[in-house]
């Protein structure tokens, strides 16, 4: 398949908000002229972000508000991404984090970590792809997983695991349909400079943390090459080989020093 086109064509964003994919939203109105349905919580940074993309580069922008925590919320996205226009692509990004001893997020914690993380993007997957493929215009899916997501982490353990499971559901996915004319890609970013990174917790891992508009435009160069597995910058892609070179439990316990000296200067 040829690289994906998205200028005039409707892409959605999901955990649009902020972060990295408040980034890739703009990357994708200002440099490849798509339309835009973003998905997140806060409807209000929604808006400025679909204000700000429409002024400034002469886009079309839906805004969906919905908690993807729900049981019900992503059959909607779903519902109201395709009424209007036809989608070509979708990049699945909402996710959340806890970086900490494993005790201390609790059972609800852990149940919406997973709600989002995993199901409602297993839930849009089903959706979408299925949509996409009926369409016949070769259209992409994209999910973010992460650098956690390719080993354990430690005080990252249940987001880590989170985040292994996308990262083998989208690259079976890959397989599955390439012959049927869609493209899902594995995006796998290590640390980046977000709100999701802005706590005190993380100031001694800071140095390592990618910033958020340089790892946006890798993930969207990956999303349009209908990359298989993409991790951004050569830090990570050369950690990545290391790691398969080291002794898995060594090259853990050396991260698992580093994060721990993180929390206990931060307690």
């Amino acid at each position: 398949m040829k690289p994906l086109d998205l200028t005039n064509r409707w892409v959605l964003v999901t955990g649009a908000s902020s972060g990295l994919g408040r980034e890739m939203a703009r990357v994708l109105g200002r440099d490849h002229g798509a339309n835009l349905i973003v998905v997140a919580r806060r409807r209000e940074r929604l808006a400025e972000l679909a204000s700000e993309l429409e002024s400034s580069y002469g886009v079309s922008v839906r805004v969906v508000a919905a908690d993807l925590c729900q049981p019900d919320e992503a059959v909607r996205v779903f519902e109201e991404a395709t009424r209007e226009a036809p989608l070509y692509g979708a990049i699945l990004n909402a996710g959340i984090t806890h970086f900490g001893n494993w005790d201390e997020l609790s059972w609800e914690g852990y149940q919406n970590m997973h709600a989002l993380n995993v199901t409602s993007v297993v839930r849009l997957t089903t959706l979408l792809l299925p949509y996409l493929e009926q369409r016949k215009e070769h259209g992409g899916l994209m999910l973010i997983a992460s650098m956690a997501g390719l080993m354990p982490i430690p005080y990252q353990t249940a987001y880590s695991a989170t985040k292994a499971f996308l990262v083998n559901f989208g690259c079976g996915l890959h397989h599955e349909m390439a012959s049927r004319g869609v493209s899902v890609t594995t995006f796998v970013p290590g640390g980046i400079r977000t709100e999701m990174t802005d706590g005190a917790r993380f100031n001694e891992l800071r140095g390592w943390l990618m910033p958020v508009e340089r790892c946006a435009r890798e993930a969207v160069s990956a999303f349009r090459a209908r990359a298989y597995l993409h991790s951004p910058g050569v830090v990570n892609r050369l950690g990545a080989v290391v790691t398969r070179l080291l002794p898995q439990r060594f090259f853990i316990a050396r991260v698992a020093d580093q994060y721990r000296r993180s929390l206990e200067k931060n307690r």
